[in-house]
């Protein structure tokens, strides 16, 4: 128990009585009285005051929270008493989440439930536990203050912001308009399913002409393709030392897994299937191929917590595993950070050896400060040297690029705040068999 601030203030007016003991005939008896009437109400004020224990507590709260995004976190508080009372809750936040409100003040009516709200901001991904609230209740007097912490303790779960998922229909709309463009480009064969013949119309492919329904008709006719469906899509998700270095305090393995999350929605939505092979010197994690929002789920729930080690990558392994969990084609995008000719190599031969047949795309998140200093205007000396250093490093970084290229490989690498876009067209451009895809950045 503590005592409020207002019988501190009581407490100092104690002055006036202890004055008086000044005067003849009243003595101390003055200040003796009113030290033992503060005493007496104190008391009282705790016997009349409910026990915190006798108040139901409970957190209404998603069990999945959204990365770098602002949750709301309920909390139901029931008042059984007769009186009104004043509380204050402060809830045990994991360490790794921002806060709007630390402290809530507010007032319970008798015999009714208080429902009050704060937001949380988590900046990691995993399994976060909230462990215990903190409650402090004056009394009915408003004398004393009881103080409890409560045992409540709430599991959740950090997903890659799922308010972006839950608003992917405008992604939707891009991927809709950039199908639209493919069309007109795209080649027969891989990737493309006969759907139906419809008139010629500017822009259409010589190629898929039907020439018999054009001479029986004498207007040109063209077989109109679709997108296959059933294809079979990896994410590959390098873990290593490399996805560690932080882009506006946030990782690139972050970036790569909120752009996975997007990619594996939009493969589910296509009807294709979808797989996950998380890695570093060791395979971490596999999921097999599937489809359907089941198996989106399963997903989510092996990509959610995925976290980036001091190891390097063994791409040998990951590709030998890759070939053994499917041996036929399928797309792969690999969210890696090759840094050097030899990281880039080591990519490629592990590729051709160990599973050829798959289309790969590795996707690199681009670092805005190092292509800015690159681009920067030249003021002073320590510029000219700033931009030289950056310029090297940008070549080198294009360099390492172009032997993915030249060997097969794809390349993306984006700004972070459009690379989960450009991720999920890169593997619709990849699908529709649109395969002369140069580097972009």
């Amino acid at each position: 128990m503590f005592v409020s601030k207002r019988f501190i203030l009581l407490v100092a007016m104690g002055v006036i009585p202890a004055a008086l003991s000044f005067i003849p005939g009243i003595g101390v008896y003055a200040l003796l009285a009113y030290n033992f009437l503060l005493v007496t109400l104190l008391v009282v004020d705790f016997s009349l005051s409910p026990r915190i224990r006798d108040f139901g507590f409970r957190r209404e709260i998603d069990q999945i929270l959204s990365l770098s995004a602002w949750n709301r976190i309920g909390l139901c508080i029931e008042n059984p008493v007769k009186y009104r009372l004043k509380a204050k809750l402060r809830d045990s936040v994991p360490e790794s989440f921002g806060v709007d409100k630390e402290v809530l003040e507010f007032e319970i009516n008798p015999g009714r439930n208080r429902n009050i709200f704060y937001r949380v901001k988590p900046t990691k991904r995993g399994e976060y536990v909230f462990p215990d609230l903190h409650v402090r209740i004056t009394g009915v007097l408003g004398l004393c203050v009881l103080s409890k912490t409560i045992k409540i303790a709430d599991k959740v779960k950090v997903y890659p912001n799922l308010k972006d998922l839950r608003n992917s229909h405008l992604l939707i709309v891009q991927k809709k308009r950039l199908l639209a463009g493919l069309r007109k480009i795209r080649s027969l064969g891989v990737g493309t399913e006969f759907e139906s013949i419809r008139e010629y119309s500017q822009g259409d492919d010589f190629r898929h002409i039907n020439w018999n329904v054009t001479a029986r008709t004498g207007h040109i006719y063209v077989n109109h393709y679709e997108p296959e469906r059933n294809q079979y899509v990896y994410l590959m998700m390098d873990t290593s030392m490399v996805m560690n270095e932080e882009i506006n305090e946030i990782t690139k393995l972050d970036y790569a897994v909120n752009a996975a999350f997007i990619v594996a929605e939009t493969a589910i939505n296509y009807g294709d299937n979808i797989g996950l092979i998380s890695f570093d010197s060791e395979i971490n994690r596999i999921v097999a191929a599937g489809k359907g929002r089941g198996h989106f789920q399963r997903l989510a729930e092996s990509m959610y917590n995925i976290q980036t080690t001091e190891n390097y990558a063994d791409y040998q392994k990951a590709f030998t595993t890759l070939q053994r969990e499917q041996n036929r084609q399928s797309l792969v995008l690999l969210f890696t950070d090759p840094y050097n000719f030899e990281h880039a190599m080591d990519i490629v031969n592990s590729w051709k050896v160990c599973a050829p047949r798959h289309r790969v795309m590795v996707l690199c998140i681009k670092n805005p400060a190092l292509y800015g200093m690159a681009e920067k205007e030249v003021l002073t000396t320590e510029d000219i040297f700033s931009k030289s250093a950056a310029m090297k490093l940008v070549d080198d970084r294009h360099r390492t690029f172009s032997v993915l290229e030249k060997s097969g490989i794809h390349v993306l690498e984006s700004a972070p705040d459009r690379f989960t876009l450009e991720a999920v067209n890169r593997y619709i451009a990849m699908k529709t068999g649109y395969h002369s895809l140069p580097f972009q950045q």
